[in-house]
């Protein structure tokens, strides 16, 4: 039986018949269901211990431990630097008061006399100091007043140092006024100050300075009550084995319709969510091949992506059926966590981005089947796969890939604020928004975790798998380098040559660059026996048949294609490699052969003809014309050092319309006016290598370009 049709067969097996038994995994029996607030229509007994959380009674005695915590209070530095500052402005402002101040001038003075200054009264130092110290009174300020210099600067160092052990106290506005009493008492012991100070300033002063030096600290407060409700064991309803959950004819109340949920035991037909699930898939599944078929050929006739995509609906029916198995009848906010964006993302990248956005279809038929009767949930499911889908068609790297899915995480949370805004419940609109914030972060995990996984498996080339692929410490590439430079230089130079071309026609770049890297892994087989691998040595060829040589060379293309399958290259990838010579003939060892046979009609040209296939797509064509191009300029440069424009293009025209002219461009989807843009990229690129610089006396070229190619 063709591959092809055993892969549609197990798509059409994965919708039809897993789809469905996914959808009433949760469904145990045919029994009445069971509704919370009404009169349960039969007794259902635990079949096992069973505890649901009382959510209400939980949150309130969370809220009631919470509350019991006391505020968590810190040093405000702020606040113990104030009390020494205002200290050390008393004394500056007496010192101030102090300075001497100009004297009133002699009137009976017959000359001007030098300005004269004198020392401010003390009834004029205290006036000064009251325009600026509001923390004494008039009685301390006059007894500042009265200090010597010397007194003052050891009274100012000794009430600092005072002023220093309040500020380190840990005060609250309730117990501030008796530490401040408790700790002046220690200090005024300990020190001595000159006649009534201690009562009529230091104290004075020390009490209208101080202040609480302790704040609340809100966060280490919130965290302290965090704690302590999260201490609080949840509070549960517990059925024992045996016991009845729900009585037939009493009213069933939320926790034991909770506890039927957890246990599967509410009550739903099985064979009518079957038949329900198998008709909506079936349907589904119709519209989809039709779909496939019509507009999109190519994933029609690709049987890994047509069972890759069924794997994808598969899995999201799985997601689904988990979903409906945790969520509560009566809760709709859960269902925005069932991630369609994972779904669509990962067909978009790994199948087709149109065939991304068809998967509206299969994503929204599954929550209608599982999901409560919600129009919210299903648009917001289709929005959803609309907005993914465009952030994926130009994807680059695997940093576009990361930058893509957080754009989606962020999108989630809006669109499920504007659903539930205008389809509801707008009761559940924090709940929706958290399970969509959830969702975002979901489906970023999915598609990072996922896609490698199954561009392996599947093999699909795609923007990730082959980045991965070009990357030049590939095991393959590397193999190719050590054991032949020049096959791996000449691959390097087309592999430039096939992306600029593919550019040219809007085809994939990247893939045409990958493919070019490895067309050439067979030589690692036989190096020497391709020219550009054969410095310093003689020529093997010299010693064989042409008959012999021809095969040899034809059979870098079988071994690289094996080679490829054996490292899982992508079947494209594969495919370009077994076609990158197409059917053509081995030019320079035909010839050799024909005229060691004295003429063509004593020589096989079946034999010379490489057994690869010819182009089946337009990366895979632009290959087999960029290899021989580079091929044969880069023989005819070795011989002059440079090589004329009007020599590139005839050349690079001739090669094309041999390979025309023997048909290896009709399996592709090439155009004349394609092939020849293709036709001037190749050539912009070869004249800016091949450019002439200093004229070299000709040579004749000495073998035929195609025996390196």
């Amino acid at each position: 039986m063709p591959r092809l049709l055993v892969q549609r067969i197990a798509a059409v097996l994965l919708v039809t018949l897993a789809v469905p038994a996914l959808i009433g995994l949760g469904t145990f029996s045919d029994d009445q269901p069971i509704s919370v607030g009404e009169t349960s229509p039969r007794t259902v007994v635990a079949e096992d211990t069973i505890r649901v959380v009382d959510e209400e009674a939980t949150d309130n005695a969370r809220r009631v431990a919470s509350e019991s915590v006391e505020p968590v209070v810190t040093l405000d530095p702020e606040a113990q630097a104030a009390i020494v500052t205002a200290v050390r402005d008393v004394f500056r402002a007496a010192r101030d008061a102090r300075r001497p101040i100009a004297a009133t001038p002699d009137p009976g003075a017959t000359e001007p006399e030098e300005p004269a200054t004198r020392t401010p009264t003390e009834d004029e130092q205290v006036t000064t100091m009251l325009e600026t110290i509001d923390v004494l009174d008039e009685e301390g300020l006059r007894r500042l007043a009265q200090l010597s210099s010397s007194q003052l600067s050891q009274v100012e160092s000794d009430l600092v140092g005072v002023a220093q052990q309040i500020a380190r106290l840990r005060m609250s506005e309730e117990d501030m006024n008796r530490m401040v009493s408790e700790q002046l008492g220690v200090e005024l012991a300990v020190r001595s100050f000159p006649g009534d100070l201690e009562t009529t300033l230091v104290e004075p002063l020390i009490r209208a300075v101080a202040q609480p030096t302790l704040q609340v600290d809100p966060d280490a407060t919130a965290a302290a009550r965090t704690r302590a409700a999260d201490a609080v064991e949840p509070i549960t309803s517990t059925w024992q084995t045996g016991e009845a959950i729900v009585q037939e004819g009493v009213r069933v109340d939320p926790l034991a319709y909770e506890a039927l949920e957890q246990l599967g035991l509410e009550g739903a037909g099985l064979l009518v969510t079957l038949l329900r699930a198998l008709a909506a898939m079936t349907l589904t599944g119709i519209i989809a091949a039709a779909y496939l078929w019509r507009m999109q050929p190519r994933v029609w006739g690709s049987g890994r992506k047509i069972l890759l995509l069924a794997s994808l609906v598969t899995g999201f029916a799985a997601v689904v059926a988990g979903v409906d198995l945790l969520t509560a009848a009566d809760s709709v906010s859960w269902w925005y966590v069932v991630p369609a964006g994972a779904l669509a993302m990962l067909t978009a990248i790994l199948v087709h981005p149109v065939v991304g956005i068809s998967t509206m279809l299969p994503a929204v038929v599954l929550i209608l089947l599982t999901a409560p009767v919600s129009a919210g949930v299903a648009v917001f499911v289709a929005a959803t796969v609309l907005v993914v889908v465009p952030l994926t068609t130009r994807l680059s790297s695997r940093h576009e890939l990361r930058q893509a899915t957080l754009r989606i995480a962020l999108a989630s949370p809006a669109i499920a604020l504007v659903t539930v805004a205008v389809f509801g419940p707008r009761d559940q609109l924090p709940q929706v928004v958290g399970a969509a914030a959830i969702n975002g972060l979901v489906t970023a995990m999915l598609v990072q975790g996922l896609l490698p996984f199954l561009e392996n498996i599947f093999r699909l080339p795609t923007v990730t798998a082959l980045l991965d692929l070009a990357d030049r410490n590939h095991p393959l590439l590397r193999e190719l380098e050590q054991k032949a430079i020049g096959s791996y230089n000449h691959s390097v130079m087309v592999a430039s040559l096939v992306e600029r071309a593919c550019r040219q026609i809007d085809a994939d770049a990247l893939l045409g660059q990958v493919a070019a890297l490895y067309h050439d892994i067979g030589k690692v087989r036989r190096p020497y026996y391709f020219i550009e691998n054969q410095q310093g040595i003689a020529n093997p060829h010299d010693e064989l048949t042409p008959e012999v040589s021809a095969v040899i060379i034809q059979e870098h293309v079988i071994d690289g294609v094996k080679m490829a399958r054996e490292y899982r290259l992508p079947p494209e990838v594969v495919a370009a490699i077994g076609s990158h010579h197409g059917t053509m003939i081995v030019t320079y060892f035909y010839r050799k052969a024909v005229e060691a046979a004295g003429g063509g009609d004593h020589v096989d040209e079946d034999h010379f003809r490489y057994k690869g296939s010819k182009p089946k797509s337009k990366e895979a064509a632009i290959l087999l014309v960029a290899d021989c191009c580079e091929a044969t300029t880069r023989s005819m440069a070795m011989h002059r050092g440079n090589l004329p424009r009007e020599e590139i293009e005839s050349t690079v025209d001739n090669l094309i319309e041999e390979r025309v002219e023997d048909g290896q461009f009709t399996d592709s989807d090439l155009t004349f006016a394609e092939l020849s843009a293709i036709r001037d990229s190749i050539v912009e690129a070869l004249v800016g290598i091949y450019h002439p610089r200093i004229a070299y006396p000709a040579a004749e070229i000495a073998r035929d370009a195609v025996v390196q190619g």
